[in-house]
């Protein structure tokens, strides 16, 4: 049973970092397009100034086309600080499930839960009000894990129970 956990725990943690990476990937990709877009724009901005020394384009449209530009960089330039910020929570975020795996490996033929044990492993458990459904007393637990928060593990059936 607890082999079973523990391939389970493995497996969830495997498809978050594979949510992780692409994330990553995706973030990385949309960083380096946004400043290759600043730098262009930086490009178009001294072109059309030069344009505007030269007579080649009016004040009037330089102004425009300049502030048009402007406004796009500026865009640009908070997304590229909001995309630095995801992607190092996300970089974090990674770390925390490698170190969720090398915890679950450390620990996958434990005999006695100790307090070392649930210390490393849980950030907070939710305890509900017990109710009765269908005459017999439920309590709902709830527990967030340290690195890689709130988890549902699979439910057991009677078959998976007597094999």
């Amino acid at each position: 049973m607890q082999a079973a956990a523990a391939a389970y725990i493995e497996e969830y943690c495997d498809d978050i970092q594979t949510e992780l990476d692409k994330s990553l990937r995706d973030g990385k990709r949309e960083l380096e397009q946004a400043q290759a877009r600043i730098r262009k724009l930086d490009d178009i901005i001294q072109r059309l100034y030069e344009d505007n020394l030269e007579g080649k384009v009016s004040d009037e449209r330089f102004a425009r086309m300049t502030a048009n530009y402007e406004e796009e960089q500026k865009g640009l330039e908070s997304r590229v600080a909001e995309l630095k910020k995801l992607l190092a929570a996300e970089k974090d975020r990674s770390v925390n499930v490698d170190h969720f795996l090398t915890l679950v490996r450390k620990y996958t033929d434990v005999q006695e839960l100790t307090a070392e044990i649930v210390r490393e492993f849980v950030e907070k458990v939710y305890v509900y009000q017990a109710e009765r459904i269908d005459g017999q007393k439920v309590q709902r637990v709830r527990i967030v894990w340290n690195c890689i928060g709130e988890f549902t593990p699979p439910t057991v059936t009677n078959t998976e129970k007597s094999a």
